[in-house]
């Protein structure tokens, strides 16, 4: 067979996969190549699609959880209805059910996110070598900031740790309770230091972390009581609890001293 005949043969073959017109002595190894070709471009097309799925699939769950966050700061869990979070994130209800059977499934998911994204922060910000001031100042500007851009929040984990401990338990991995104890014993190891040079009165770790978590977190959940008590409406509560965020590490600060 002339060169020209074989190169013929070949390009025919190459572009459109036929191989009757190659001779018997090379259509074994030609069609090898061209199955092994074929095998490697079908599996790239896959992996595109299979990664572009992936990444539609995370953007829509990630729509979804935005648009029920902002729905829950406006009319609180109890208060969203799945159509508007679904009419918000841009899916239809079905889709929206997809992801996330029930209400309360989309709440414990938003809730995991927000959570996620904050407490294994201050959990490390607690067991680091920085001062206990600088500690109750980061404290409490973080928990404020988070907790009056999510107000609904800490109701929602109130009450459904109470009905639901495997909340608390889906969150704190056996890393994250391995960091938490890190912290305590930091915690702990920096207060008796300034309890043995007398700049501290005596207190456990404990007590001091309960103490700060909880001066920070009452006004939130307690905010209904506390407007009407000292007579606040919305303005005036938000009014009162920038004071409050200012004011809190002074006061803390001056509860620990001798």
């Amino acid at each position: 067979m002339n060169s020209f005949r074989r190169a013929s043969i070949a390009r025919r073959t190459l572009t459109s996969g036929i191989r009757a017109d190659v001779p018997a002595s090379e259509r074994g190894a030609l069609g090898h190549r061209t199955t092994r070709q074929e095998g490697a471009s079908k599996l790239r097309s896959l992996t595109r699609w299979l990664n572009r799925l992936g990444k539609l699939t995370t953007d829509t769950k990630q729509r979804i959880l935005d648009a029920a966050d902002e729905i829950f700061v406006r009319r609180g869990i109890d208060g969203a209805r799945m159509q508007e979070i679904a009419d918000h994130a841009g899916v239809n209800k079905a889709l929206l059910h997809y992801y996330f059977r029930s209400k309360a499934d989309l709440a414990r998911a938003v809730w995991l996110r927000i959570a996620s994204s904050f407490v294994p922060g201050i959990l490390e910000m607690l067991a680091s070598d920085l001062s206990l001031d600088d500690k109750i100042d980061r404290f409490v500007d973080a928990y404020y900031a988070r907790l009056t851009r999510h107000p609904y929040l800490l109701a929602y984990v109130i009450s459904e740790a109470a009905r639901h401990p495997d909340l608390v338990d889906d969150f704190y991995s056996a890393e994250r309770r391995q960091i938490a104890r890190r912290m305590v014993n930091k915690l702990r190891e920096q207060i008796d230091e300034h309890v043995k040079a007398k700049k501290l009165a005596p207190v456990s770790a404990e007590q001091f972390l309960v103490t700060l978590t909880s001066s920070c977190l009452f006004p939130f959940a307690a905010r209904p009581m506390i407007a009407e008590v000292l007579g606040l409406g919305p303005t005036g509560f938000h009014e009162f609890m920038k004071r409050r965020r200012s004011e809190l590490p002074a006061f803390l600060k001056r509860a620990l001293q001798l």
